[in-house]
């Protein structure tokens, strides 16, 4: 069953947040899906760029994925070995953990969900 989510991260230059829409399909080796200024959906583009250097901060997910249950980190076509867990990361929680990742400016970031 497909959910929502929102990624988080604060631009390194800026101080700017940025709050970046996530659609999930629940199937195992697919792309998570990015906002591209429509809201995000099965449609939308698989990565997401941004203008400056961030630190991804959080990442806050809906409940109701049944065929997926986590996702990695991909960087520029590459994987990397950050892998998060939908259970720690609901958006019920109020006690998700605090992010620290860094993303270079113009890499293209992506997630893989996985089983």
């Amino acid at each position: 069953m497909s959910f929502y989510g929102v990624l988080i991260a604060k631009g390194v230059k800026t101080g700017k947040t940025y709050s970046v829409d996530m659609y999930f399909s629940d199937t195992a080796n697919d792309d998570v899906k990015f906002d591209a200024g429509a809201g995000a959906s099965a449609t939308s583009p698989n990565f997401k760029v941004f203008p400056e250097p961030v630190i991804i901060e959080d990442i806050a997910l809906q409940s109701g994925a049944t065929n997926t249950s986590k996702m990695r980190l991909v960087v520029n076509g590459t994987p990397q070995p950050d892998v998060f867990r939908y259970s720690v990361h609901l958006e019920t929680l109020n006690n998700r953990p605090k992010l620290n990742i860094g993303i270079k400016e113009g890499s293209m970031l992506s997630f893989l969900q996985l089983a």
